[in-house]
């Protein structure tokens, strides 16, 4: 059983339809426990500090992303992927030690 603590966000999946996002998660930290009732403990005290935390404002791969060759702000040019806007942190407890999420990213179907 671990203990894993994971960034969550939102990642642009592509134009189609208007645009449109998906979570991707990435592992902050991940601790093999032996105990599950301190496990919950530790998740519950984790997650209720978690929700003060506040972000920085992420902006996909950097500050080039969406914008043109010139640097003029332009949805066109988002690139696929990276993180957009705030994330949050969760903690959890799972069977495995924790791994970024998806394994691959999305299609649109």
């Amino acid at each position: 059983m671990y203990l894993n603590i994971y960034e969550h966000g939102q990642a642009y999946g592509g134009p189609e339809e208007g645009g449109w996002w998906y979570t991707c998660g990435q592992v902050v930290e991940s601790t093999e426990v032996q105990s599950l009732t301190k496990a919950q403990n530790t998740v519950k005290m984790l997650n209720e500090r978690f929700k003060s935390i506040k972000s920085d404002y992420k902006m996909g791969y950097g500050e080039h992303d969406g914008v043109d060759d010139s640097g003029v702000a332009d949805d066109s040019f988002i690139m696929r992927g990276g993180l957009w806007g705030r994330s949050e942190m969760r903690a959890r407890i799972e069977d495995t030690p924790g791994k970024d999420f998806p394994s691959e990213r999305p299609y649109y179907d």
